[in-house]
């Protein structure tokens, strides 16, 4: 109402002028002469609009009865007769100035919808695609309960740039495409992550028990859906439903992920399950694929969860659980055979771990070169030494003769590479977070060995892959590797010491994240000469180390739920940044640490987690990673305001998503 009393009240609209005209009658009672001025005026500018009016109207009649299509010499309908619903407005304004009578008939606005808006009736229009060249508005328009397609261009007009646009109704077309969408059929495949843990000791009768109530809750989950749900192994269902029960099913979470950790068997070991589904495929046979990729991402990140794949990205749901130990030496003695066979196929081997390295990545790298070496081919290190928490180590690596001019930089690296090349990557598996992207994409046998759980942007295409989220660091990794590539002598007992202090950090001196094979590892490493004590010297702190932890602890401040943050603006050392993190876990009720500090014109993160806190899915939020119980990420050009306020809102976000999964 508001906005057609305001257009009334337009000058050139009668109303204006009958205002106008009232007021000039008015004013006789008191002024003979002003009032008689004012009519007068009233008149004149009346007649001028009229004319004004007038010849518009005639420019655009005129404009419009020349838009003809003339074929064989016959006129052909024009555009003002044409049944197809056509306007002409300002570009500027989106006022329209002239419409046929087809517009009129869609609209309602049976006088052309002069001096309206195309904004009025459509609020969504903008002109920008005629600006650019297109012919065509992308998308549909909606318009009421109506869609339209907007075909248009531009025209000089008499009132300045002017664009003629026409409307078809796709309406019928947009209800057909929409349902057909929510009817593409989605393939998942279901798998029970710990079936041999569960059947393992279990009589027949639990047995049973234990897959009948999976099945059931399964059946559950599904019924509503009209869907087909069959079980086509031990431990593994195929899942074929339409897009709309799965967008139902993501909006609950994949609530099924929580109903099945309700059974467990006589040893207390919970059932879990793993979801991958695949969707958009142009065939049903690529909307397959895509579910293997998924089942395949949610096993490498620890099961537990379901993973949704469609042509370009990665969804994830649930992952709140910690890994189990489910490794065999099986699959490690196979990749040690395949990685020795490798080697040995290669001129020369690069080893190379990810940016702002650790002892875990460093202890991983001199495993790989002690098994290089061992079989006689040139290795190296790629660090980046400005850039490294190990700085102290790679310096004692390097009192070792074995170990002159073994570390190099990335462009040194690129210089010698060549197209028979070896690149081993470890303790990463994000192409975006290795010391040298570069190095990465010009290397094509490429071998990653890693613990972390896997992110959407993993490296792809690896000849051999290592990738266990059970283990607690690369280096246990690679200790399991050297059992089956290189006879205990050949170890050097530097070497050894290097990878029992991956294994130290990355356990928090074996008080986390720790199975049986983390202690067989440190048996191994030990057998080869590995002194503990030394290794526990690597981890002192200086007195400005120190001092520094405990600066940054003095920021920290409680954010609910067991969930604790500390900024600084300040630049940290990274290795007493991480320690603050560990030491703000021993505050009773904290489920998770998250510190944030400066590095160059960036903040840096680190987070750490003991109990059903997930600090990889927070710091998944955050364009960073990591695994269940230690994660990181960087803020690229952040300020610590920024930051604060970015961390508070993901972890209340994080805690709000996750609230039901995260009380005790």
């Amino acid at each position: 109402m508001n906005k057609r009393i305001q257009k009334a009240l337009q000058p050139g609209q009668t109303l204006y002028f009958a205002l106008f005209l009232l007021f000039a009658l008015s004013s006789l009672f008191f002024s003979i002469p002003f009032g008689l001025i004012g009519i007068a005026v009233c008149a004149l500018l009346r007649l001028a609009s009229v004319r004004q009016e007038a010849e518009r109207k005639r420019q655009v009649q005129e404009l419009m009865n020349n838009v003809e299509i003339d074929s064989g010499g016959e006129l052909k309908t024009t555009i003002v007769q044409s049944p197809l619903p056509t306007v002409v407005a300002l570009a500027t304004t989106g006022e329209i100035v002239w419409s046929n009578d087809a517009f009129s008939e869609l609209t309602g606005q049976f006088n052309g919808a002069r001096n309206m808006r195309i904004s009025e009736l459509a609020p969504n229009f903008e002109t920008r695609w005629l600006i650019e060249g297109k012919h065509q508005l992308p998308g549909e328009l909606r318009m009421g309960k109506d869609s339209f397609q907007i075909f248009g261009s531009m025209m000089p007009g008499g009132n300045g740039q002017m664009m003629m646009l026409h409307f078809l109704n796709c309406t019928e077309f947009v209800h057909l495409r929409d349902e057909a969408e929510t009817r593409r059929p989605a393939i998942a495949v279901i798998a029970i992550d710990n079936y041999e843990e569960l059947m393992k000791n279990a009589t027949d009768s639990e047995k049973s028990a234990i897959l009948a109530g999976i099945d059931k809750r399964l059946s559950a989950w599904t019924k509503a859906c009209s869907a087909v749900l069959r079980k086509y192994d031990r431990d593994k269902y195929i899942f074929i439903l339409e897009t709309a029960d799965l967008n139902k099913l993501a909006e609950k979470k994949f609530s099924v992920l929580q109903e099945v950790r309700e059974i467990q068997n006589h040893e207390g070991v919970v059932a879990t399950l793993s979801i991958g589904v695949g969707r958009d495929g142009e065939t049903l046979a690529e909307s397959y694929q895509y579910a293997g990729l998924a089942i395949d991402m949610a096993l490498s990140r620890g099961g537990d969860q379901a993973v949704v794949k469609n042509r370009y990205t990665f969804d994830f749901y649930g992952g709140l659980s910690e890994e189990v130990e489910k490794r065999t030496k099986v699959k490690s003695r196979v990749v040690a055979g395949a990685l020795s066979q490798l080697i040995r196929d290669s001129s020369q081997v690069l080893v190379m771990g990810h940016q702002n390295s650790d002892m875990d990545a460093v202890g991983a790298a001199a495993g790989m070169v002690c098994a290089a070496r061992v079989k006689g081919k040139p290795v190296h290190i790629v660090v980046d030494r400005q850039h490294t928490m190990a700085g102290d180590l790679i310096r004692r690596l390097e009192t070792l003769p074995e170990y002159q001019d073994v570390f190099i930089d990335a462009d040194q690296a690129m210089i010698m590479c060549d197209f028979n090349t070896l690149l081993i990557v470890v303790d990463v598996n994000r192409p975006g977070y290795v010391e040298s992207a570069a190095l990465l994409q010009s290397i094509n046998k490429v071998a990653v060995i890693d613990h972390h759980r896997r992110a959407a942007d993993y490296i792809e295409n690896a000849v051999v892959s290592l990738h266990e989220p059970y283990a607690s660091s690369a280096s246990e990794l690679v200790s399991e590797l050297l059992q089956y590539l290189v006879p205990t002598t050949g170890i050097l007992t530097g070497e050894a010491e290097a990878m029992l202090a991956g294994i130290y950090l990355d356990t928090k001196g074996f008080a986390t994240r720790t199975g049986v094979r983390t202690f067989e590892a440190a048996a191994y490493l030990r057998r080869a000469g590995a002194e503990v004590a030394d290794v526990k010297r690597m981890f002192q702190s200086s007195f400005d180390q120190y001092m520094e932890r405990q600066k940054l602890i003095s920021l920290a401040r409680d954010c609910g739920q067991g969930v604790i943050l500390a900024v600084s603006d300040e630049e940290i050392d990274r290795i007493a940044a991480a320690q603050a993190a560990d030491e703000l876990l021993s505050i009773i009720g904290t489920r998770a640490s998250v510190v944030a500090f400066r590095s160059g014109s960036d903040m840096a993160v680190s987070a750490r987690a003991a109990g059903q806190v997930n600090v990889q899915l927070l710091m998944e939020r955050l364009g960073g990673g990591g695994n269940h119980s230690a994660a990181g990420a960087q803020l690229k050009n952040t300020t610590a305001a920024e930051a604060d306020r970015l961390l508070t809102e993901t972890i209340e976000a994080y805690l709000a998503d996750n609230s039901g999964d995260t009380k005790e």
